[in-house]
């Protein structure tokens, strides 16, 4: 294969450059078979020299590589490319102590902690960007406020040395952990009077959920009020949370159910969320019924409860929609259960839309008793079994017999049936149903 052009193959170099971490993996993979001449083989190993440089750049600058990512508004955030950016203005200035850096981004070294000159070269990182006279970080200064970033940088010691130690932080707090956090928090307020804050804002961008970062904060101001707090430099953190619970109860009352099963499940799980979130702020805050946070909290609580009651309650109908059934005779009341109706085949859009009411309220399963609508959705699933059940039998007996109906029809909705119990019930019911389908098939 003939090598590839010199322009293009810086093309193909500042592409590789610019992908995204996920984009460099998938292409990495999809190269490795590549054989070691022609020009694939060139490619490959531009992919591998930036994965290799991406590696030691991600541990240098790991305090402030999550902040470069699109976050909520008020919390310090920077455009994606501020890291590449950055990382190429300290391999301008100081080469040889980004060469250092390569040379001890090992398992072996950072088996012994962190080596000293990853901070040295944040450090220097900060001071160049706080020199309008450092040409090589004018491509940093025009994407975002310098002095904001020199900070972060400033503060980057700080932040290394507590994340070892978050997880611990937000999963256990003890009186150790606290002092540890009270004096990290110290530290960073040495460096400004405002860093105390910004360092627990980037500590919350390192964790899966950034809300649980409140625990912290309680160590830190041990356990203070929701009026105290609200009227403190962590106010907005606060705020935020209590922002989230407002746009999550939205997602539940207004989310659709013919956006299906994943959706259904995801939307149940923000309402979990919702409930550890209520329960967080309780624990790390003494939260007064009539402070401006506790007001907030209960009303919060309680139209979430309903919100999911009412979507809850809404599975019944689509269920029946999806499993359509006829009266059992010309006197049968309005509403009553019926036979199944097999005359048609399956509304696969109504079968959708059922499936995302089912999965909502299957998935509800981990927050319904400790948010208080455990009751309503023990509820809503004796009524649907009480729809499912007969309804199961009744298509066996069409299926087995094809007495009532068509028999292919039959084993069509006896399938569906069996995918919405797994639902109301549990996988095992639902493979039940499926093995006896296949018998009435067999006989």
């Amino acid at each position: 294969m003939a090598a590839i052009a010199a322009h293009k193959m810086q093309m193909i170099r500042t592409l590789v450059e610019t992908a995204p971490d996920a984009a460099l993996r998938s292409l990495e993979l999809a190269l490795s078979g590549a054989g070691g001449q022609g020009s694939l083989a060139a490619v490959r190993g531009l992919v591998e020299d930036e994965t290799a440089n991406r590696f030691v750049r991600n541990n240098v600058l790991a305090p402030i590589a999550p902040l470069c990512v699109a976050r909520r508004e008020g919390q310090v955030d920077f455009p994606a490319p501020v890291l590449s950016r950055l990382w190429r203005a300290l391999k301008s200035v100081a080469p040889e102590g980004v060469q250092e850096a390569s040379a001890k981004c090992n398992p072996w070294d950072l088996e012994q902690g962190t080596p000293e000159i990853f901070d040295e070269l944040c450090k220097t990182a900060a001071a160049g960007l706080r020199d309008p006279d450092n040409a090589a970080f004018d491509s940093v200064r025009v994407l975002c406020d310098p002095e904001d970033l020199a900070l972060c940088l400033q503060l980057a010691p700080i932040v290394r040395s507590c994340l070892p130690k978050l997880s611990e932080w937000v999963s256990r707090m003890s009186g150790e952990r606290a002092a540890a956090a009270r004096l990290a928090y110290r530290d960073a307020c040495r460096i400004s009077d405002d860093a105390g804050a910004l360092l627990l804002d980037i500590l919350s961008a390192h964790l899966p959920d950034d809300w649980r970062i409140l625990r912290v904060i309680s160590a830190v101001m041990d356990r203070p009020s929701d009026r105290y707090l609200a009227s403190s430099e962590f106010k907005d953190f606060g705020e935020r949370i209590l922002d989230d619970i407002d746009a999550s109860i939205v997602r539940v009352e207004t989310f659709n159910f013919a956006d299906g099963e994943k959706v259904g499940r995801e939307v149940a799980q923000v309402a979990h969320k919702v409930q550890l979130q209520i329960v967080e702020f309780q624990q790390s805050v003494d939260v007064a019924k009539d402070g401006p946070w506790g007001k907030r909290l209960a009303r919060h609580k309680q139209v979430m409860a309903k919100a999911c009651e009412v979507r809850m309650e809404q599975a019944d109908k689509e269920l029946e929609r999806a499993l359509p059934t006829r009266p059992i005779s010309m006197m049968g009341k309005k509403g009553g259960r019926g036979a199944a109706k097999l005359t048609d085949e399956p509304d696969e859009a109504q079968i959708r839309r059922a499936q995302g009411a089912l999965a909502f309220v299957a998935e509800l399963r981990s927050c319904a008793d400790k948010a208080g609508y455990g009751t309503t959705r023990t509820k809503v699933l004796e009524k649907l079994n009480t729809r499912l059940d007969p309804y199961i039998e009744d298509v066996l007996h069409v299926a087995r017999t094809g007495e009532g109906g068509d028999t292919a029809l039959a084993v069509k909705y006896l399938n569906i049936a069996a995918g919405f119990i797994a639902y109301t019930r549990d996988e095992k019911t639902a493979e039940i149903v499926r093995r006896r389908a296949a018998a009435a098939i067999a006989a």
